[in-house]
């Protein structure tokens, strides 16, 4: 597809750009600039060529997936160098990632065999349209025990608040890196933004969105949600030309990686049609086949909640994923997946399939849970930035705007599958930490960094669940 330079230029004219540019006559090829470094007195982040960056996952721990918009149509790279070696300059070209979409140019491009424990500055561009400001990144050191960021549903543009809700979702990012400084990734759950199309100007909900900065020095893996498609499945091709996806299925947005001792498996549920549901869970076997041996953990990122109080537990199309995609998971041995969607926390019982095991006393933070062969656990998040927030919903199908969770159980309201629950209408991070024999998952106030909740995973022998410290 030939695109119009006139609307590339246009478009990113009114843009607000995210990463500073350098022009070419301060660039050099034998050596980058420090991170931090000014760039010259000239650059103009509101009208430069490299906008909207990410340091994206690649297909294992010791590889980055670079995307980015430009207005350049000549040949770009990425070129990088060891922070404590600057003049061992690599480079990596860049193709174009062409989905169909006319307000930008993306460019997507690769590095791997990366130093574990190696901090890498990095720029973006070429020497004829310009540079990016220089940024980097730290490889883990790649043994069994290290964290992860999870988010979901920053939403960027409910109800028209991009400017608000962008300064609420580079203040979670920034509080759950400085809570958690040596993750390996940030994994968002989907619906970064609202949708209805890539936006520009003030309203632009993709500048919003990348212009969190740590979606530049932490590698960040994403999940297509429902609103990536608004107004139309047509709409997807955005989240498509913004996300470098590793190991994925043709265009399906079905994907996977590998870090360290884990492996992550991302779903597309958008398509909960049968023939969808069909393909997820064969690429959930294939993956695990070809992949999970010598992995500690299995992980899955899956935007729709399959157990959750948010209002959609009986929905049939819900229904039908969590019918379809239970017993597999349970199958092939996956540990942990992570939901969002319902702008709520959810934790589930221990579920064998479609069968919960459920403990003599009720769930509280801090459990710990003895994982048997084929038991997967279902954490549902809430939002990372609070556009919106939905009530609970009873198993008798009321909502309940003021509902505790005490008082859920004293009127037996709670679905049997659910565990835990919370909504404090206050967005959420979570802190993911990674051992050979538990995850520990905290997910906290954004804002205050107070406990939402607590619980570890550990498999089936490893700990003694009532003495968490043999952890």
């Amino acid at each position: 597809m030939q695109r119009s330079r006139a609307l590339l230029t246009a478009a990113v004219t009114s843009a607000a750009l995210c990463l500073t540019v350098v022009p070419t006559a301060g660039a050099v090829s034998s050596s980058l600039l420090a991170p931090g470094s000014s760039a010259p007195a000239d650059a103009d982040a509101a009208s430069g060529p490299i906008f909207r960056a990410v340091a994206g996952v690649g297909a294992n721990g010791r590889s980055v997936n670079f995307s980015w918009r430009t207005t350049h149509t000549g040949a770009e790279i990425v070129r990088y160098a060891p922070v404590d070696r600057p003049t061992e300059v690599r480079e990596a070209p860049a193709r174009e990632a062409d989905y169909g979409a006319l307000a930008y140019l993306s460019k997507f491009a690769e590095v791997s065999d990366l130093e574990p424990g190696q901090t890498y500055t990095y720029q973006l561009g070429s020497e004829q349209g310009g540079w990016s400001a220089p940024e980097s990144f730290t490889i883990d050191d790649g043994d069994g025990t290290w964290s992860f960021i999870a988010v979901t549903d920053v939403q960027i543009g409910v109800g028209g608040r991009v400017a608000e809700q962008a300064a609420t979702w580079r203040r979670t990012a920034e509080n759950a890196t400085a809570a958690d400084p040596d993750a390996s990734l940030i994994l968002s759950l989907g619906d970064q933004v609202e949708g209805w199309g890539d936006l520009i100007g003030p309203r632009g909900q993709y500048n919003a969105f990348f212009s969190a900065p740590q979606l530049r020095s932490v590698r960040t893996a994403a999940i297509q949600g429902n609103h990536e498609t608004y107004a139309t499945p047509i709409e997807a091709k955005h989240f498509q030309e913004h996300w470098n996806l590793p190991n994925e299925l043709g265009d399906t947005s079905n994907y996977f990686f590998e870090q360290n001792n884990a492996l992550f498996i991302a779903l597309n549920s958008n398509r909960k049609d049968a023939a969808g549901l069909a393909e997820q869970a064969q690429f959930v076997r294939d993956t695990v086949a070809a992949h999970g041996a010598g992995k500690d953990w299995i992980i899955v990122a899956n935007h729709f909640a399959f157990h959750s109080h948010g209002g959609r537990y009986t929905d049939d199309d819900i229904v039908a994923m969590r019918e379809a995609l239970s017993p597999v998971f349970s199958e092939v041995g996956v540990d942990l997946v992570l939901n969002g969607h319902d702008h709520m926390y959810n934790r589930s019982h221990l579920m064998n399939g479609l069968e919960p095991t459920v403990p003599d006393k009720p769930a509280e933070p801090g459990d710990v849970l003895e994982q048997r062969e084929g038991d997967v656990l279902y954490l549902t998040l809430n939002t990372a930035v609070g556009g919106k927030f939905y009530d609970y919903q009873g198993n008798d199908g009321k909502d309940y705007p003021d509902m505790t969770l005490e008082r859920s159980r004293e009127l037996g309201l709670n679905q049997p599958t659910i565990a835990f629950w919370n909504q404090d209408r206050t967005p959420d991070y979570s802190l993911i930490n990674v051992t050979p024999e538990s995850i520990n998952v905290r997910s906290l106030n954004a804002e205050d960094g107070s406990l939402v909740d607590d619980i570890t995973l550990v498999h089936d022998g490893a700990a003694d669940p009532a003495n968490p410290s043999n952890l």
